[in-house]
């Protein structure tokens, strides 16, 4: 489940008539795992009444066809099933490897296996586990039929989700999500169904590393507009066994947030006026918690016109350092006045 914590910071930039400042809204997006994991007491079944497992593509559709209903019902536009594999791809592991986590074995989150394989916006993931037990020391295989158990995550989650603070709910009628892929993967003692909604605003022409150098350009839908470009760093990726993933802070916190924000991008000025700096190359953030937050920035040229990205960003500040990952995040804002998150392309798993 998704909760979306807004962090607000401001930044101060010198002119001619003064020091002015400039606000900025960085959406922190947090995924929270469901805390009610809901016990099933064993099917007496036999594997001769058991019915054909459904094609994945079967499931896809039908999670596709409850969740727009409940868009529906809410007076949202449907989303579309994305051709993206990383809801699956997450959800295989889980059940390969018998874990319960947003992080994956590999040590990462769901935007980097999204970046990974072949996502260019921004991804956000719900994740749904149902597992059964033996109430006896006799047990036979349960049997889940998916159609049911997938039904009653959605429903868990849209209904029934107070103590994550309705997280799963926000990101299912999240207005400005475009897309979703579904992962679904299961034996006789554990279900896992997992959501990847997409926010697909921009339709993005290039969008690739040159050494240090990323290259942007591409258009984003009408009624928005750019507001902020932000950098982020998570730890190196690292195998992670079942236990830990269980047991050790932070991958069984039950969320995911966006890592360390390292830089800003900010517009170059043409009114010979210049960014405030707290130190040299790094500039002053205001955090809605009150803190002050010095980091490092870039300037960038937007060379576009109207609903429009067209920039080089020299990212070498980061790139260079090796050994972390980074985030890319291009916030948006729509005909609300709402920031959207509109990427959250990890940098080195850019292809």
């Amino acid at each position: 489940m998704l909760i979306f914590a807004a962090g607000l910071y401001s930044i101060q930039y010198l002119s001619n008539a003064g020091i002015l400042q400039k606000s900025l809204e960085n959406i922190s997006e947090k995924a929270t795992q469901t805390t009610n994991e809901i016990e099933n007491k064993v099917s007496t079944v036999s594997p001769i009444q058991q019915p054909q497992t459904p094609a994945l593509a079967q499931l896809y559709q039908y999670a596709l066809g409850i969740v727009n209903k409940d868009r529906k019902g809410h007076g949202l536009p449907p989303v579309m099933l994305s051709e993206i594999g990383s809801a699956q791809n997450h959800a295989d592991d889980e059940l390969k490897n018998n874990y319960f986590s947003h992080w994956n074995t590999d040590g990462v989150k769901p935007y980097v296996i999204y970046t990974e394989l072949g996502g260019k916006n921004a991804v956000a993931e719900n994740d749904f586990y149902k597992y059964s037990y033996c109430p006896s020391v006799i047990c036979f295989e349960n049997n889940f039929d998916p159609y049911k158990v997938i039904k009653e995550g959605e429903n868990e989650m849209m209904y029934n989700d107070s103590q994550s603070n309705w997280g799963h709910r926000d990101n299912i009628l999240e207005p400005n999500h475009t897309h979703v892929n579904f992962g679904i993967a299961y034996n006789h003692d554990r279900f896992y169904f997992v959501e990847h909604f997409e926010t697909n605003l921009i339709s993005w022409q290039a969008l690739k590393l040159n050494g240090n150098q990323l290259i942007l350009n591409g258009k984003y839908h009408s009624g928005y507009s750019l507001y902020n470009v932000d950098i982020f760093e998570d730890p190196s990726p690292k195998d992670l066994t079942s236990n830990e993933l269980g047991n050790v802070s932070p991958y069984n916190k039950g969320f995911y947030d966006q890592g360390n924000l390292v830089g800003v991008a900010v517009q170059r000025t043409f009114d010979n006026s210049r960014y405030v700096e707290c130190s040299a190359g790094k500039i002053q953030l205001d955090t809605s918690d009150g803190q002050k937050k010095c980091v490092d920035y870039i300037l960038y040229d937007n060379l576009s016109g109207p609903n429009s990205i067209d920039m080089v960003l020299d990212l070498s500040k980061w790139l260079s350092q090796g050994g972390s990952l980074h985030t890319l995040y291009v916030t948006l804002i729509d005909k609300n006045g709402s920031q959207v998150e509109a990427t959250s392309i990890t940098l080195e798993d850019l292809k």
